[in-house]
């Protein structure tokens, strides 16, 4: 009996597919699928733009500078990197508001330059990382510029018992006769100290005013008042008064007697200092008399004959001028108070006998001059106490 065939093995059913979730059917039913592709393209874009950007701001940045500075005790010589932003190298103004700096000490030899309002911390702190700190505004070794006005810096001079502070100065003396048999010796004792000094002479300490103008001040005025070449031949029996020497002066002095003798001669030491003010080239000017002659001013406008409306050594004071009439007191001593800043002559003066007038003492105090008063004995010249000093 023939063997039964074996049965045909079962074919192998293929593996069940598994089960879609219910949010993946329900995501693909309204067309997931396309929105996820989306997603993912707009993914990459925008991760390749992020790159990008990322790169283009890196090659655009410029490095700042870098400075090292010193770190650590001891024998370490370490350095830190600081990282700063570069700044434009504009210069600030340092001269815009200025402070002034003076002594007030009447033995100073030094008179300071306008130097700009800061503390105390940050000079010193400038002076430490610089090397440039002084006269003008330069550059300093170490990160700092140089701070100074720059200017005049004059180292005062004694001459009786005096000090000058200038480096060039004018001198007037009062060659009246009681004056002049002592001006040789006082002359040479300027000399000594000022070689250079221009000395003028003119009769008298006379300071002529009329209607509100300095005699003398101005060229070709006409006077109906007597002048002070006048008084001076009236008094000298009609003789003119000895001129001064032109080989004493510098090329400046004589140019300047050249041009002024006239002026100086007709109003004496009110038209001397009226022109000195405008001159440029003495940083002081010294006066030496004995103050016995004063300051009148006439008024001759509308007036029949000249009219006495001040006299500064009249008792009890009197003043019947003006404000446009004394006017020409004021301009003075705002003129002089630009000696503190070096745009005007600073006065000093000397006086063998009287304190001068309230005006000269005006004018001394805002220039930051000094008056002295002094002795004339027969055996020399010697310095007393001064009478008023100025803002030295």
């Amino acid at each position: 009996m023939a063997a039964a065939a074996p049965e045909p093995a079962p074919e192998p059913q293929p593996a069940a597919k598994p089960k879609k979730s219910l949010f993946e059917h329900r995501i693909f039913r309204i067309g997931g699928g396309g929105l996820a592709t989306s997603l993912l393209i707009h993914a990459l874009l925008l991760f390749v733009a992020t790159i990008w950007v990322v790169s283009v701001a890196s090659n655009h940045k410029q490095e700042p500078n870098t400075f090292a500075t010193g770190a650590g005790g001891g024998h370490g010589d370490r350095a830190i990197a600081q990282k700063t932003k570069q700044k434009p190298n504009a210069p600030k103004s340092l001269t815009k508001s200025a402070t002034k700096i003076t002594s007030k000490s009447p033995h100073s030899e030094v008179n300071l330059p306008d130097l700009p309002d800061i503390s105390r911390t940050t000079l010193n702190a400038l002076a430490s990382s610089s090397k440039g700190f002084g006269g003008g505004v330069g550059g300093g070794v170490g990160g700092a510029a140089g701070i100074g006005k720059g200017g005049k810096n004059f180292t005062g001079r004694s001459v009786m018992g005096m000090k000058i502070s200038a480096a060039h100065i004018a001198v007037y003396f009062d060659n009246s006769p009681s004056m002049e048999p002592y001006l040789a010796g006082v002359e040479k004792q300027i000399k000594e100290q000022f070689p250079n000094a221009d000395v003028f002479r003119y009769f008298g300490i006379f300071n002529l005013n009329q209607d509100g103008e300095v005699v003398g001040g101005k060229p070709n005025q006409k006077y109906l008042i007597d002048t002070v070449e006048q008084m001076a031949m009236n008094r000298g029996g009609g003789r003119r008064p000895a001129g001064n020497d032109p080989g004493k002066l510098s090329p400046g002095g004589r140019n300047l007697l050249s041009a002024k003798d006239a002026q100086f001669r007709v109003g004496g030491v009110g038209a001397w200092i009226d022109i000195m003010l405008q001159q440029k080239q003495y940083d002081a000017i010294v006066i030496f008399s004995d103050f016995e002659d004063g300051i009148v001013q006439y008024r001759t406008k509308g007036q029949p004959i000249p009219r006495l409306v001040f006299d500064a050594d009249l008792r009890p004071p009197s003043d019947d001028r003006t404000d446009v009439e004394k006017a020409w007191e004021d301009r003075w001593v705002k003129t002089f108070a630009q000696a503190l800043d070096h745009k005007a002559p600073r006065l000093y003066i000397y006086s063998t006998e009287k304190e001068p007038q309230d005006l000269y003492k005006r004018c001394v105090e805002a220039s930051g001059g000094e008056i002295k008063m002094v002795t004339l004995p027969k055996g020399g010249i010697f310095a007393t106490p001064a009478a008023k000093k100025g803002k030295n």
